[in-house]
């Protein structure tokens, strides 16, 4: 009968040669050569190989000189350091199919403390980051297509503000007109000219609602002078039709292009609709400044603020904040919220490289 302590190192190999060879990651051992020291069944069964026919060979028996070269960098930069670390190693299996690797690599030492190979563990991530590369593809592939459905927006925009403003204002000035004709050359019934008075009234009361709707819908202003000149306008707007103390203030040092400016112009405005809606504030501020390579929107009131339980996406949802979000990040940009009792702020950055000119024609 064998001594319990006489068998404990039988059993601890056999523990550990159970779990190297259980697993479903690759582990494997080399010396400073290169050499493979040890290999586990399932980096074997990858390599396409019999564990003891790989044993005694370095990485150039197995794969291609330009794997080879990225496997023999990593293991230099474990045996340099002496240290663990944790990498993705791109190969490529027996078939030729690109795969990559989550690999802990590891020092190996002597007994005198010198550093004398490497150890590796190795998990097969492919899916993974295939699945990852196709997220970013299509995430790309959705920010074009939103870039591309904004400025088709924005050209429907310009032109529904066209027709507006060609068709249907000018139709309704003439309309106007001839009833004012009509008053004053023909003699009509007092009871006839105060009706065709209140028409008159009428008229000029609908054509300057649509003056108002078409420059908010795509406001002159914003391709013809600019974005704080169409941001002030805004602002004297909401302020005579709301009753809000609506302030606007810039630092902007140049100009940005029609499709950004157009973007922020329409973000400000909803934000605006917002406080309306939800804020019961009364008075507000707009400020646009840049920061660097960022141009920086911030929409504040002095409402009510969000309900306490009410934080974080659901807010954005369901405040209106959602569809703005979606175009700031569209831009390239964040969207900050912070609420309290004491009111509501809006933060929108977006980038922006100044163009050249716009400062040269400042100066």
């Amino acid at each position: 009968m064998s001594h319990p302590l006489k068998d404990e190192p039988e059993k601890t190999q056999e523990l550990l040669d159970a779990v190297v060879n259980g697993t479903p990651d690759l582990i494997y051992a080399k010396d400073l050569e290169g050499r493979y020291l040890l290999i586990n069944r399932e980096a074997a069964k990858w390599y396409g190989k019999p564990a003891e026919e790989i044993l005694g060979l370095d990485d150039s028996d197995l794969f291609p000189d330009e794997i080879v070269q990225v496997l023999r960098e990593n293991d230099h930069q474990v045996l340099v350091s002496a240290a663990s670390s944790t990498l993705q190693e791109r190969v490529v299996d027996r078939q030729g199919r690109p795969c990559v690797f989550l690999s802990t690599k590891g020092p190996l030492f002597d007994d005198s403390g010198r550093v004398s190979g490497i150890f590796s563990i190795s998990r097969d991530i492919t899916e993974q980051v295939q699945a990852q590369e196709l997220l970013l593809a299509n995430q790309e592939q959705l920010r074009a297509l939103a870039i591309e459905l904004s400025l088709a927006e924005e050209k429907e925009r310009r032109r529904i503000a066209a027709e507006l403003h060609d068709e249907i204002g000018q139709n309704l000035a003439l309309a106007k007109l001839k009833l004012t004709d009509c008053r004053e050359d023909f003699k009509l019934p007092a009871a006839a000219t105060r009706m065709v008075r209140e028409l008159e009234l009428l008229l000029e009361r609908t054509i300057q609602e649509v003056r108002t709707l078409t420059f908010q819908i795509s406001p002159p202003l914003l391709y013809e002078v600019g974005l704080e000149a169409a941001l002030d306008w805004l602002a004297e707007q909401f302020q005579a039709k709301h009753k809000l103390r609506v302030s606007f203030d810039s630092d902007l040092r140049s100009k940005p292009d029609e499709e950004l400016g157009a973007a922020l112009y329409h973000v400000a405005r909803e934000l605006l609709v917002n406080v309306v809606k939800h804020a019961q504030a009364k008075s507000v501020s707009i400020t646009i400044s840049q920061r660097g390579q960022r141009l920086e929107l911030k929409v504040s009131d002095d409402g009510k603020g969000f309900p306490a339980q009410v934080e974080g996406d659901r807010a954005m949802s369901g405040f209106g904040l959602f569809n703005i979000r979606q175009r700031v990040q569209h831009l390239g940009g964040q969207l900050e919220l912070a609420s309290g009792p004491g009111g509501t702020e809006v933060t929108v950055r977006v980038p922006f490289a100044e163009a050249d000119e716009y400062l040269i024609g400042s100066l």
